[in-house]
């Protein structure tokens, strides 16, 4: 009988190991993929910021309002506070309001000032961690 029983806990070992090593494996790709939703949340969270800062700034300026339309919105636009936002968001080199693949000709900055003084910010970045284009758009009423 003690014939037919060895290695019976080696195999145990073997597969308690195996089960162990699935497990982190797990904990190590849902590590990853947590920091992965973490860099989206802060582009999204960028992108709030930096459409509420050129909000404000346009409330503060509300009498050129239409300077501050662009589709899209380059660095060579005309209006100086729009050209620094703009800058501001394609500077690379920033660790705050840095929003990734914004310099791409399809992922440029838009505002549309509609009748009645509507304005339309909309954010495009692609994520390094890829999954496409991503965009942020808010609008607002200035008046006065």
């Amino acid at each position: 009988m003690k014939a037919k029983q060895e290695g019976v806990m080696l195999l145990e070992a073997m597969i308690a190991l195996l089960i162990f090593a699935v497990g982190v494996l797990a904990v190590i790709g849902m590590q990853a993929r947590s920091i992965g939703q973490t860099m989206d949340a802060r582009y999204r969270v960028d992108a709030a910021f930096l459409a509420n800062q050129i909000l404000a700034q346009m409330w503060a300026d509300r009498a050129n309002l239409a300077s501050y339309a662009c589709n899209p919105c380059t660095s060579g636009n005309s209006y100086p506070p729009l050209q620094a936002w703009v800058k501001q968001i394609q500077n690379t080199t920033s660790q705050s309001a840095y929003l990734p693949g914004v310099t791409d000709s399809a992922n440029q900055p838009v505002i549309v000032i509609n009748s009645g003084n509507q304005v339309t910010v909309t954010l495009n970045w692609k994520s390094p961690q890829g999954g496409g284009i991503h965009n942020y758009t808010t609008m607002a009423q200035i008046n006065g």
